[in-house]
This record gives C-alpha cells, sequence and structure tokens, in this order.
C-alpha cells in the first residue's frame, strides 16, 4: 500500500481520521473529505488508486458518487471509470448493498471497520485494479500477487483477447480469452490431462503458481462451451468444497 493515493469520504469526523490514520500507517497517501461533493472537487484536482466513501452522507452521498464517476457523462470524470470505490456503511439495508455490488461497486464493509479487514479489503481492491489494467504486452506475475480468481475475472471483464498460462511446478493450464470470454482450455497434472470445460474449472480453481498472458494464436479452437461466469463460479464452489474438506 506503500504510495498509493486514497481518498477517504465520510461526514463523520472521527470515523474519517480513524480510517485515514489506519491507511497512513500502511504508507498509503491520504487525502480526506467530508461530502460527496468536496470529495468530486478533490477527485477532479488530482488522481487518485481507490476511493473509500461512506453511503449515507448529507448532500451527495456514497451512491451518487458512485454514480457520478461511473455513468456521469462529463468528460472530467471519464478518467474516473476505473478507480476503485469501497463503500463503508452501517444504515443501508443489504438488498441496497448488493445491488451497488451488481452495479459496479467493488466492495462493501459494514461500520463499525474491522481494522484488519478493512486493510484486507483495500488491498484486494488495489490488486483487482492492477489487474484489470494490466498492460497488452506479454505479462508475468504470481499468482499469490494477483490471485487467479481476480485474474480472470479482470480478463472476462476487461473482454480482452488473451492466452493465460498458468505453471505450478508439474501442473500447467493454458486458458484462452476471446473477447473476454474463454473459449479454450487446457489443464495437464502428471498422469492426467483435462480439455474443455472442466480443464477450466480446474486452471480457474489454481491458488499458486506463476503465470503469463501472451497473445492468442492465430486460430483459435474453441472447446469450452460454458458460460465464463458460471465456469468462475464452479471453480470457486470447488474450492471452497476441498477446503472444507481439508479441514
Amino acid at each position: 500500500m506503500q504510495g498509493t493515493r486514497i481518498l477517504v469520504i465520510d461526514d463523520d469526523r472521527d470515523t474519517r481520521w480513524a480510517l485515514a490514520a489506519i491507511l497512513r500507517k500502511e504508507g498509503a497517501q491520504v487525502t480526506e473529505a467530508g461530502n460527496g461533493e468536496e470529495a468530486l472537487r478533490f477527485l477532479l484536482r488530482a488522481p487518485f488508486d481507490m476511493i473509500v466513501t461512506d453511503v449515507c452522507m448529507p448532500g451527495l452521498g456514497g451512491f451518487g458518487l458512485f454514480a457520478a464517476i461511473r455513468f456521469g457523462e462529463e468528460p472530467e470524470v471519464e478518467r474516473l471509470r476505473s478507480v476503485p470505490i469501497l463503500f463503508i456503511s452501517g444504515q443501508v439495508p443489504i438488498r441496497d448493498l448488493a445491488s451497488s455490488l451488481d452495479a459496479g461497486v467493488d466492495d462493501i464493509l459494514e461500520k463499525p471497520a474491522d481494522p484488519e479487514e478493512f486493510k484486507a479489503r483495500v488491498r484486494a481492491a488495489l490488486r483487482r485494479a492492477r489487474s484489470a489494467a494490466l498492460p497488452r504486452a506479454r505479462t508475468r506475475g504470481d499468482l499469490a500477487d494477483f490471485g487467479m480468481a481476480a485474474l480472470s475475472q479482470a480478463l472476462h471483464l476487461a473482454a480482452r483477447n488473451v492466452r493465460l498460462e498458468v505453471q505450478n511446478g508439474a501442473v500447467g493450464a493454458t486458458i484462452d480469452f476471446h473477447n473476454g470470454e474463454i473459449r479454450h482450455a487446457v489443464y495437464e497434472e502428471p498422469g492426467a490431462e483435462f480439455r474443455g470445460d472442466e480443464g477450466a474449472v480446474r486452471a480457474l480453481g489454481m491458488e499458486t503458481g506463476v503465470f503469463q498472458l501472451v497473445p492468442l494464436p492465430d486460430s483459435l479452437k474453441k472447446n469450452v462451451f460454458g458460460d465464463t461466469s458460471g465456469l468462475l463460479l464452479r471453480a470457486a464452489t470447488r474450492s471452497d468444497e476441498i477446503t472444507a474438506k481439508v479441514r
């Protein structure tokens, strides 16, 4: 979080100071705003890597600020579209917060926020944002830094045309994304090979290893027919089941 520029918005001064202090201890550069209108002025003057905002505030609240950033037609807000937004609230019905996630809010956290959970949520949102902004050139990384689910989701949402290759010792996988949709997948482990939907689910469930993004081959063969969002859900469910069995 060192050097990350974060805007913290809350009309309650004590809450705002407490959240800002947590982030500053992690090395973040924090700017504080007391409402949505003040926050917008800051956002239009300087770049930020993330926004942490209360939902219920006098004047322009969290939902209004979110709408202005994500859906506003003003050219000045165009560069703000991809800035991750974390909602913090203790008064909004969970159904409304769930709807905000569907609309594009990156995460939500109930008040009072546990400091360790708050830091973890901020780190996760920043990590997802970095994954979504991966350059188009060949890219390498470690799943410990990105996470297979976040990386794949970012490629899906960004409608990328790219091949994702992952290697973890003797286990390897290849997933081809065409316009963000998984079209071909192979998962190999000692003594076995899985292709198509099953290969995709197993590959998406990988939690450790190194990855690289390379251009798609000229001839893309389709062997995956399942919906990409559904495949991601199946991979997450399988991972949870394996974790439960281990415990």
